[in-house]
């Protein structure tokens, strides 16, 4: 770490020297092994390292950019010339700027040292047991993609005004897709994964028995009824349809180019008081947890929606000063890119019932298990396909279900969310619950 802020202060430097008004260096380095899985077997497994280096400039207003892949003296000085000579011919911006330092408090736990020690074996080890797990559970079921990835970065960034921050972290992460056949009869696709800042802390072949059991039940799907009512979504599914949409429509950008469905809504009510939205920058074991931004900046961990109110949009500095506020902390990317306005880990909160007490309270309706669609973020419309869903009938799960499209807008459909479960579950950078939601167009056949 004490190596990239000095190659960050160098760089820093150079632009300082070259005519910057303001400077900052972003600098990353990386390295992953992994094991892949397609068609049943382990296809590749490799070993790789990475590096690279961002140079944001600022000269009367206008801002330059310029990204390298070395750490090299000369390699940087021609970033930052560039960078300059471009900030020296773009229009300016009166927002455009760099941030001033703010107090970081490190968070614990982002970084196993034990991840040094995880090697393309070791992947190789554990991407050969989700094939055995998953097919010990039915010999039926079809792996078409998936594997291991394991990895240790560190990054640090550096700015004219006294910002310096450095921070490492780990991830190791398995994922398993594919479907289940038997004969002509082939499940719906579907997908698990589990994600860990621990070396030890995934279970491959649980993701993989779960995964097994998902597309098993799917199979022997039959057309189902076409109405309007009620589905349950499983996360998986929740995420698609409205953690994606609440996420888009709080970033300060959506909201200052008028795309964001909540740009005057800020206090209002917008949803059912079940809902409940937080992003989480400390979140324990979170895949976006971490101590500072793209600018180096602490995120600060804010509620969005709260019990179906919008209570706070995300900023980075861009945004901020455009809205006349302070930054949340916000600021995501990397080192090839400038900046953008960007969430951490989006947590909606369970609720107070089982899933099977919600299921229980439907006399028709879908387990909606997968979403595959269109979910247009902006204005809320979606529609799609069912993936390993099921009829609820007189409150049970019934038969499979296969050629059901479910539509309707997320914005409207918000207030019309009638229970939200307990059980969570963890994707990527999301954790969202099972949500029951009335008044869907539910088309099959």
């Amino acid at each position: 770490m004490d190596e990239l802020l000095r190659t960050c202060d160098l760089a820093v430097g150079m632009a300082l020297s070259a005519g910057a008004d303001e400077a900052e260096a972003f600098a990353a380095t990386s390295h992953e092994v992994n094991a892949e899985l397609q068609k049943n077997d382990i296809q590749v497994a490799k070993s790789m390292t990475s590096a690279g280096l961002g140079i944001r400039v600022f000269k009367n207003g206008s801002l330059g950019f310029s990204s390298v892949n070395s750490f090299g003296e000369s390699e940087i000085n021609e970033a930052v010339d560039r960078a300059v000579a471009i900030a020296s011919v773009v229009p300016a911006d009166e927002h455009s700027g760099l941030p001033m330092p703010a107090e970081i408090t490190p968070i614990d736990g982002i970084y196993d040292a034990a991840i040094e020690r995880y090697g393309v074996e070791h992947a190789v080890e554990d991407a050969l047991t989700m094939l055995r797990e998953a097919k010990g559970v039915d010999e039926r079921v079809t792996i078409d993609g998936g594997g291991i990835e394991a990895g240790r970065g560190t990054k640090a960034v550096v700015n004219s005004y006294g910002v310096r921050q450095s921070e490492r972290s780990s991830l190791i992460m398995c994922y398993i897709m594919g479907m289940a056949r038997d004969g002509d009869a082939i499940s719906s696709f579907d997908y698990q994964f589990d994600n860990s800042h621990r070396a030890d802390g995934i279970d491959p072949g649980a993701a993989a028995r779960e995964f097994a059991v998902t597309v098993i039940s799917s199979l022997g799907a039959v057309s189902g009824e076409s109405f309007k009512g009620t589905v349950v979504l499983a996360p998986k599914a929740t995420t698609e349809i409205i953690v994606h949409p609440i996420e888009y429509s709080v970033l300060a950008s959506a909201v200052q180019k008028g795309t964001s469905r909540f740009a005057d809504k800020l206090g209002d009510s917008v949803a059912s008081e079940l809902i409940t939205v937080t992003d989480d920058s400390r979140l324990e074991n979170g895949f976006s947890t971490l101590s500072f931004d793209r600018e180096g900046l602490p995120p600060s961990v804010l509620p969005l929606l709260e019990s179906g109110v919008v209570r706070n949009f995300l900023y980075d500095s861009y945004t901020a000063r455009r809205a006349g506020r302070s930054s949340t902390g916000h600021a995501g990317g990397g080192a090839s890119s400038i900046p953008s306005v960007s969430a951490t880990n989006v947590v909606m909160a369970g609720g107070a019932v089982a899933v099977e007490d919600m299921i229980a309270g439907v006399d028709r309706g879908v387990l909606v298990t997968r979403f595959s669609g269109n979910t247009d973020p902006a204005s809320g419309d979606f529609s799609g396909v069912v993936k390993g869903g099921h009829m609820i009938r007189s409150g049970k799960l019934a038969e499979p279900l296969t050629g059901t499209l479910i539509a309707g807008n997320v914005f409207d459909l918000l207030p019309n969310v009638s229970a939200v479960s307990r059980e969570t579950e963890r994707l990527f950078n999301v954790v969202a619950p099972y949500v029951r939601l009335d008044g869907v167009s539910v088309t099959s056949g």
